[in-house]
């Protein structure tokens, strides 16, 4: 076919899409409108955007009839997940628009696969595309491979785009250069330390290694005025939430609080794509140990975060039954089921021993335990909840673990030179790797190592101890009791001038830390 006949084509058809709207009326266009990002102004903002494309509407005497903002990036989420642009898909299907305005066709999409989709839709619906920078007619070959040969180019600018952002991150990481896309707490945007936070920061590390919560960090840092450095939402460019931003409120939680002790950055380390690669040039806040260490703590699934469960009381699943072992919950007794009584729960396995065969008052029992607790802290000269830790000497360590890098480096370089085979080297790492994890196991064990604490008076232990949250208070127990049991009171009532409960009805030995 000539070009000639190719845009007679064109044209008539034009024309049949003009006569299929009613006399007198114009063509419905819906403007779509998006912008990834503007930094030069040469892309044309979103009121630049519209207004060209009003422009253009207004010359051609059609009707808009919507106006469709979408802001996500085209390349980052699918066809399927672009909102404004599903609205632009419903009004066409449902009959309320005749063509589609944009200033691009990169602004309607720059993937092959949508513009494909885009073909489909045109053709089914006979609609038009419009720009402003020049019509194109996805029903006509000529006009389908004209938008294939834009789309292309336009994912060859994104890929070689995305190709020139690679080579400058990896010289920045060559560099040492910071990666920061936005202030990190702790620091300044240059890399420079931010006193206050810096030391904030710091104390965080050392406490969670003594054994404080990551919610109480997180509480401490709120009451001191602390808050994240996530963006504005009211400021910042609408994108989709992803899981591991910090808390957009710009309160900390446990969770931001553990995203940030876990961040290599924090010892003066640059990362790329979650894995460390080399060394930053600026100020580490906390010292590589004690990173390790807090890391290695941090990733214990079975180390509580002070903010999980819905336990809502002291000894509940911690004190056993001392007749089948059974964990104990709560009950409620009495005729206003207002009493709140530890039974046990291992009747439902064992229903021989009868139901609700051991039980001890809640209130009678959390007493108990925590003034047996503050007693064995002043007996032995411990009356702080969480030991500090003390400095060990971890130079043998240390040196051992960069013989073993070393040692890893010559492997992989004889190999290279063809001195030894690929199972010979496979071996060799393999067993130096093994011995890599014990001597870093060692180094993160020395890194938490806890003493003595400083002592404080028995009221201010009591004290201490009610202001902490439950899950912290519950992990002090664990700590300090190899086990809290209960024993059955026995059968009738209670001798006059007995109370219902006893103390000897608790069994509490305490572990060897605490002896």
């Amino acid at each position: 076919m000539t070009p000639r006949a190719t845009t007679i084509k064109s044209a008539a058809r034009r024309r049949a899409m003009r006569a299929l709207a009613p006399q007198g009326t114009a063509l419905r266009a819906v403007l779509y409108l998006r912008m990834s990002m503007d930094r030069t102004g040469e892309g044309a903002g979103l009121e630049r955007q519209e207004e060209a494309c009003r422009g253009l509407a207004l010359a051609r005497g059609w009707e808009v009839v919507a106006v469709v903002d979408d802001t996500i990036s085209a390349t980052d989420f699918r066809l399927t997940e672009r909102p404004g642009w599903m609205k632009v898909v419903q009004m066409i299907e449902d009959g309320e628009a005749d063509l589609i305005v944009a200033w691009h066709l990169d602004r309607v999409t720059r993937s092959m696969k949508d513009l494909e989709v885009l073909i489909e839709l045109a053709v089914e619906k006979n609609i038009g595309l419009a720009t402003a920078t020049g019509d194109i007619d996805l029903t006509t070959d000529v006009g389908r491979m004209v938008a294939r040969i834009l789309a292309a180019v336009a994912t060859a600018e994104v890929e070689r785009k995305a190709e020139r952002q690679i080579l400058r991150n990896d010289l920045r990481i060559q560099q040492g250069e910071p990666q920061w896309i936005r202030r990190p707490f702790g620091y300044e945007l240059d890399g420079t330390l931010r006193e206050s936070e810096a030391a904030a920061g710091g104390k965080a590390y050392r406490d969670v290694l003594a054994g404080k919560f990551l919610s109480t960090v997180a509480r401490e840092w709120n009451k001191a005025g602390f808050t994240t450095t996530a963006p504005d939402p009211e400021k910042a460019r609408p994108r989709q939430p992803r899981k591991q931003d910090y808390n957009p409120s710009g309160q900390w939680n446990n969770v931001a609080v553990r995203n940030w002790l876990r961040s290599p950055r924090n010892m003066g380390k640059q990362t790329l794509y979650g894995e460390i690669v080399g060394d930053g040039n600026w100020e580490a806040l906390v010292d590589e140990e004690t990173w390790w260490a807090v890391d290695r703590l941090l990733t214990d699934r079975e180390r509580p975060d002070g903010n999980g469960g819905k336990l809502q009381n002291l000894l509940s699943a911690i004190a056993k039954c001392s007749v089948c072992n059974a964990s104990m919950g709560v009950d409620r007794r009495g005729r206003e089921k207002d009493d709140l009584v530890y039974v046990c729960k291992g009747w439902a396995n064992k229903p021989e021993l009868g139901r609700g065969h051991c039980s001890i008052g809640v209130d009678f029992a959390d007493g108990i335990v925590v003034r047996r607790l503050i007693q064995q802290m002043e007996k032995t000269g411990r009356v702080a909840f969480h030991p500090q830790p003390v400095s060990i000497d971890t130079t043998p360590l240390k040196e051992r673990e960069k013989e073993i890098a070393t040692l890893m480096a010559e492997l992989v370089e004889d190999r290279t030179q063809g001195f030894i085979t690929r199972a010979a080297l496979q071996e060799g790492s393999a067993k130096l790797q093994a011995e890599l994890v014990d001597v870093q196991t060692a180094l993160a064990k020395a890194g938490a190592h806890g003493g003595p604490a400083e002592e404080i008076d028995i009221e201010a232990a009591y004290e201490e101890f009610d202001a902490m949250e439950l899950g912290e208070q519950r992990q002090i127990l664990r700590d300090a009791f190899v086990l809290i049991q209960v024993r059955p009171r026995g059968k009738g009532r209670p001798k006059k001038g007995e109370g219902t409960w006893k103390p000897e009805l608790i069994e509490s030995p305490f572990s060897p830390a605490w002896q």
